[in-house]
């Protein structure tokens, strides 16, 4: 990867964002596909509708491109439903709610093969607590959380084929949860400037072993992201989104192809029609891959993964 031209790139965006004439001191909104570093004040509440796409063609072997001898494809599409409430005390909470649809196409032994499943996820319930507030003096905004994934979403489905059925054990990876309890655990910073802002956001997932004798491997996400309001009804936005993953396990053994590091790059727009309402569009490239995998030189089989995500977020406040 160019590291220098994506550092390039990302500098002039923001150059160009900060020469354009904004009619007053708007405050964005903050990431659309990561976090922020606020918490909600007292009473108020938020909706939001936020569905992320991800389209997955091609095998790789670290951030190499290989032959995939099966010939997969796969697309993800998640639906998030989160309501979040500011509780009082520098505390607020979010309740997150999943729709999930999976597919999953495959060449066997000279057959087709296709899998689908799709129905309610798995769900979190997280708290954060403000350390922070830059509206009370506080240099910017800097919040801690901690939170748990619950296992909702179902674990046993049978896939029926033309070369048998394939059974849970077997695709865990098709199902639409865990089966897991997963403990979360935040850290975010805000920093609002003249018409823009900063934030930068952690979170870590630690798992735990989840139905099939299946355990899929900690995570660790971040993203740091600078936007900018144009007017009171629009706002851009450039993000840096970095995701880890470690190998999944299967009966305590690790999993090949499975496991890597991810950097992705995201511009984003802000439309906000009136002060309650707000649509945001995101586009998430890739521009860092280290699969964790281990490569089969045999049956050239590396590890699926994605080269871009598509973000589209509907909040309302009340």
């Amino acid at each position: 990867m160019n590291y220098l031209k994506v550092a390039c790139t990302g500098a002039l965006l923001i150059g160009s964002l900060t020469i354009l004439s904004a009619e007053e001191n708007n405050v964005p909104i903050g990431n659309v596909l990561g976090s922020t570093g606020n918490v909600f004040p007292e009473g108020k509440s938020r909706f939001v509708i936020k569905h992320v796409s991800v389209i997955k063609n091609n095998a790789y072997n670290g951030d190499d491109e290989v032959d995939d001898s099966l010939d997969r494809t796969m697309s993800v599409n998640q639906t998030n439903f989160l309501y979040r409430y500011g509780l009082g005390y520098g505390f607020d909470i979010r309740v997150i709610a999943t729709y999930v649809q999976k597919s999953l196409n495959f060449t066997k032994m000279g057959t087709d093969i296709g899998l689908d499943n799709s129905g309610l996820g798995d769900s979190k319930i997280v708290s954060r607590y403000e350390l922070l507030n830059q509206k009370k003096g506080a240099p910017l905004f800097l919040t801690v959380g901690a939170g748990i994934k619950l296992p909702t979403g179902s674990t046993d489905k049978t896939f029926s084929t033309d070369l048998g059925d394939m059974g849970p054990s077997s695709t865990q990876t098709m199902q639409l949860g865990s089966g897991s309890y997963d403990f979360i655990s935040e850290i975010g910073a805000t920093k609002i400037l003249p018409n823009s802002r900063v934030d930068a956001h952690i979170m870590y997932t630690k798992t735990s072993e989840g139905d099939n004798d299946y355990q899929f491997g900690d995570t660790l996400q971040w993203n740091l992201g600078y936007s900018y309001a144009t007017s009171k009804t629009l706002d851009l936005q450039i993000e840096l989104d970095g995701l880890h993953t470690g190998k999944n396990q299967s009966g305590g053994v690790d999993v090949d192809n499975t496991g890597g590091n991810f950097v992705y790059i995201t511009p984003g727009i802000h439309i906000i029609p009136r002060k309650k309402y707000d649509l945001s569009l995101g586009y998430a490239y890739m521009i860092h891959r280290d699969n964790n995998y281990n490569y089969n030189s045999t049956s050239n089989s590396g590890g699926v993964s994605e080269d871009y995500k598509f973000v589209v977020r509907a909040g309302y406040n009340f």
